[in-house]
């Protein structure tokens, strides 16, 4: 959802998506006190089933951050992005031999592609077209794809398109963990049929998913309260009250849980989920 509007006499309106590992699921932490490890010159000599199954330990829930960026607020969302880590967007085994990449390759692949819906894109809009191709290493049944930025982008004209229209939908239904910034919410500036329309295209688009994650960090003054994770928050409650004044809603919505969570926390808690 955009928080600016702008005159008809401006230039064309830039809308695109940006892609940045924020976690890798290794162990980088390591602090620069331990002394370091002894090589292992061995690795190569042990039975193939055991090196693959050390291959695998390598494996963990990754969270990637997919950002949609509208050239009139750019600064502000890069100025987001970078509040957030960075680590290598190739999963390690790719890199280390043929057999770590065959294994690895049997977990990861590229994708999201992504393209500016024909709602945006028509002649009547102000959205130049735009499009990128799949470029994105990404684990279907282990890895997060965290939202960013403008969930609901308008040009000046007032077309929109949710963000989650820009992926494929043979690629969205099979994420299975899919987690959402509660400051793109913007709860308290946006009326609350909005905000459950936004949600609402999230969902939808993602039917393989358990849940939705709401993920928060320690600027967001109005979950400073809560002991996280919980079900117990505004974004459930305005889901629930919503779907409780319908009846043309299927049982996977009707039932969808909206879990709050810490964002530094996503990682850990997808691993204790899988």
């Amino acid at each position: 959802m955009s928080l600016l509007w702008y005159n008809r006499g401006e230039e064309k309106t830039r809308l695109w998506l940006e892609f940045q590992v924020v976690h890798d699921g290794l162990d980088e932490g390591i602090s620069k006190h331990h002394q370091p490890a002894q090589t292992f010159t061995c690795f190569g000599d042990l039975p193939p089933e055991i090196r693959l199954s050390i291959w695998e330990v390598l494996i963990q829930p990754r969270i990637v951050l997919a950002a949609c960026v509208d050239n009139r607020c750019k600064v502000q969302k890069h100025a987001q992005m970078a509040k957030r880590s960075t680590t290598r967007s190739i999963p390690v085994l790719l890199h280390v031999n043929r057999e770590s990449r065959t294994l690895a390759l049997r977990h990861y692949e590229l994708t999201f592609a992504w393209k500016i819906p024909p709602r945006l894109a028509a002649p009547e809009t102000s959205v130049l077209p735009a499009q990128g191709d799949a470029r994105v290493w990404f684990n279907y049944n282990l890895d997060a794809l965290l939202l960013l930025g403008e969930l609901e982008p308008y040009d000046e004209f007032g077309f929109s398109s949710p963000m989650s229209h820009f992926f494929r939908k043979e690629d969205t239904a099979r994420i299975k963990h899919i987690a959402c910034a509660f400051e793109e919410l913007h709860l308290s500036l946006y009326e609350s049929d909005s905000i459950f329309g936004t949600l609402f295209h999230i969902i939808d688009r993602c039917p393989a998913a358990q849940r939705l994650l709401i993920t928060t960090t320690t600027e967001d003054t109005e979950t400073r309260h809560l002991r996280l994770p919980t079900l117990d928050n505004v974004v459930q409650k305005l889901w629930s009250a919503f779907l409780n004044g319908t009846t043309c809603v299927n049982e996977s919505l009707a039932n969808m849980q909206i879990l709050m969570i810490a964002e530094d926390g996503l990682a850990s808690f997808i691993n204790e989920h899988r």
